[in-house]
């Protein structure tokens, strides 16, 4: 996340990484993991503390804000994050390549019990970006329209404050200047640039 980090800092921000263990970690041991970081990082912030999180990132930015009182909190931006599960874990619930990827991966699926069922709708103000990117590979798993892991009609949720759709792969979001631009744009104004996309 470095480059958008750094864009995000040429922008006027101050920006905090915080990074975790998808590999080896389930979803409570990255909340703990994540919750230190940022008591650490950000307890004395006075001014507004906004989060945005990419993939797994963004449902674990709303299991801290289940999690946590953030009296500060101001926007939060998701961007290719499953909020509905994905059918690629569903696909892959069981071969070797979902249980290679570890015990937190193993719980995105769609079912009732996976982990972004269980997480609460947003009370903040939240934008969310998804992805679309035409790929071959993976379209006999994922229906409709994806970034080529998350469906895009996965990343809605209700309640959500603003949603658009740019022209990148789930793993390019993050490199991605455009994605970057907006992410920006909603953090700023809490709207997206729907104009100029």
């Amino acid at each position: 996340m470095w480059i958008f980090a750094f864009r995000l800092k040429r922008a006027g921000f101050r920006v905090e990484l915080v990074g975790y263990d998808s590999i080896n970690q389930n979803p409570d041991e990255i909340l703990e993991e994540i919750s230190t970081q940022i008591r650490e990082c950000c307890a004395n912030v006075s001014g507004q503390i906004h989060f945005v999180g990419h993939s797994l990132g963004g449902l674990m930015v709303r299991a801290y804000l289940q999690s946590n009182d953030v009296s500060n909190l101001g926007r939060v931006v998701l961007m290719g994050t499953p909020n509905q599960g994905t059918v690629a874990a569903d696909y892959f619930r069981d071969t070797w390549l979902l249980k290679r990827l570890g015990p937190t991966a193993e719980r995105l699926g769609t079912d009732e019990n996976s982990f972004p069922r269980t997480l609460e709708g947003p009370y903040y103000t939240v934008g969310i970006i998804a992805g679309e990117f035409e790929s071959d590979l993976i379209e006999n798993v994922i229906p409709g329209k994806d970034d080529g892991l998350v469906p895009v009609k996965a990343t809605k949720l209700e309640g959500m404050t603003d949603f658009i759709v740019l022209q990148s792969s789930h793993a390019m979001m993050r490199y991605d200047k455009e994605v970057a631009r907006q992410t920006i744009e909603f953090l700023q104004n809490g709207r997206f640039d729907h104009e100029t996309k």
